[in-house]
C-alpha cells in the first residue's frame, strides 16, 4: 500500500533527524580521534551527512498546516538512545564499529525499506532522492568498514568491535526482545 502524505513526511522528517545526529556524532569525533585515517573519515562522512540531511530537508511538505520542523524527531525512542550511546563512544575501534556496522547499515536498510513503500505516481521527489542517497550511504558504509577491518588485528580489537556493535543492537531492539 502506498504511504500517505504524513506517513512519507513523518519518513523524511525522521530520515533527516538521523542524517542531521551523524553529521553532529562523526563531525564531534574528528577533535577527540588520534588514528589520523579515522579521524579524516570520520570529517568527510560528517560532511555526507550534512548534505543528505538537507536532501530530506527539501522532502519535507511545504504547507500551510504542517510545520516541517516538528516532523524532523527521532524515528523512535530507542532510535535517540543508541545515537547518544554512539556520539559517547571512546576509541577508534569502538567508533567505526558503532558507525559502520550498526548506524550505517541501519541507516541504509530504513531507505531501502522507506524506498519499497513508495508509490511511484505519488513519491517521485522521495524516490529520486532515495535512488540518490543509497549507493552514497553504501559507499560510505564500505569505506569505514574496510579501514575498520585494518584496525582489527587482535583479539582484543575484535573483541572491542563485536561487543560494541552488540550493545548498540541491544538498545535499539531493546523493546522488541523479551
Amino acid at each position: 500500500m502506498p504511504l500517505t502524505l504524513g506517513e512519507g513526511a513523518r519518513l523524511a522528517g525522521g530520515h533527516r533527524w538521523v542524517e542531521a545526529r551523524f553529521f553532529e556524532i562523526l563531525g564531534g569525533w574528528v577533535t577527540s580521534t588520534a588514528d589520523v585515517d579515522a579521524k579524516l573519515l570520520f570529517d568527510r562522512h560528517s560532511q555526507h551527512h550534512a548534505w543528505r540531511a538537507d536532501q530530506w530537508w527539501d522532502r519535507l511538505p511545504v504547507l500551510a498546516d504542517i510545520d516541517r520542523t516538528s516532523l524532523v524527531v527521532a524515528p523512535s525512542p530507542e532510535a535517540a538512545v543508541a545515537a547518544d550511546d554512539l556520539a559517547a563512544l571512546e576509541g577508534t575501534v569502538a567508533r567505526l564499529a558503532g558507525a559502520y556496522r550498526v548506524g550505517l547499515p541501519r541507516l541504509a536498510g530504513g531507505y531501502q525499506r522507506h524506498r519499497s513503500q513508495t508509490n511511484p505516481a505519488s513519491d517521485g521527489a522521495a524516490i529520486r532522492t532515495l535512488d540518490l542517497l543509497l549507493p552514497d550511504v553504501a559507499a560510505d558504509w564500505r569505506e569505514g568498514e574496510i579501514l575498520l577491518q585494518c584496525l582489527l588485528t587482535d583479539d582484543a580489537a575484535v573483541q572491542e568491535a563485536a561487543s560494541t556493535v552488540a550493545r548498540l543492537e541491544r538498545v535499539i531492539v531493546s523493546p522488541r526482545v523479551s
